[in-house]
């Protein structure tokens, strides 16, 4: 079991809590079992209402990149691409103000080169996975799609990528109505 999700270590992480102060209280004194109790009652209660607002004030938070259909909707969902942008003007700005003067061009051009660098980390997580599922052997885009809950453009765009890295290969055979099928370059 791959365990990616926030909120499935956030499960993991109460369940193991309880279970062991559960045991843990058996084991203690009388006088101090009865102060554990409330401990043992209001944790849940804690957790339960730190994740509700966590849930009501940053909810993005609790989703992986791989839980989004399109992973550039995750950078959109947590506006890390707007992040970066007003710190590199930050750093701009403190930049010109100590006599260096940088032209617009070319904040604009460091702009755009760190969104690429953002969007391809996003893309490599997504190249990974692929990687992982093709070592099971080859699959179309069409399963890989299904599978991994993306676009089959997005699956298209990784797998080209990886082409072109000599990490994988499209093997169709001539004449066949199949679509082509996925698998690591041997």
């Amino acid at each position: 079991m791959k365990v990616s999700n926030p909120l499935t270590i956030i499960a993991i992480f109460a369940g193991l809590a309880e279970t062991l102060a559960t045991v843990a209280l058996i084991q203690l004194p009388g006088e101090i079992q009865e102060i554990f109790v409330y401990f043992v009652m209001a944790f849940p209660t804690c957790i339960v209402l730190l994740f509700f607002w966590i849930l009501y004030h940053r909810n993005v938070v609790l989703y992986a990149p791989s839980d989004y259909q399109n992973q550039d909707h995750y950078l959109e969902a947590n506006n890390l691409n707007e992040q970066l942008t007003e710190q590199v003007d930050r750093v701009f700005e403190s930049i010109n103000r100590n006599d260096v003067k940088v032209s617009q061009l070319e904040i604009d051009a460091l702009k755009n080169q760190i969104t690429n660098v953002v969007s391809s980390q996003a893309m490599s997580s997504l190249s990974v996975t692929i990687l992982d599922l093709l070592k099971d052997g080859g699959h179309t885009e069409k399963r890989l799609s299904e599978h991994l809950g993306a676009s089959r453009n997005v699956i298209r765009k990784s797998l080209r990528n990886l082409e072109d890295q000599c990490l994988v290969e499209r093997t169709k055979i001539e004449g066949s109505i199949y679509p082509p099928t996925w698998k690591l370059k041997t």
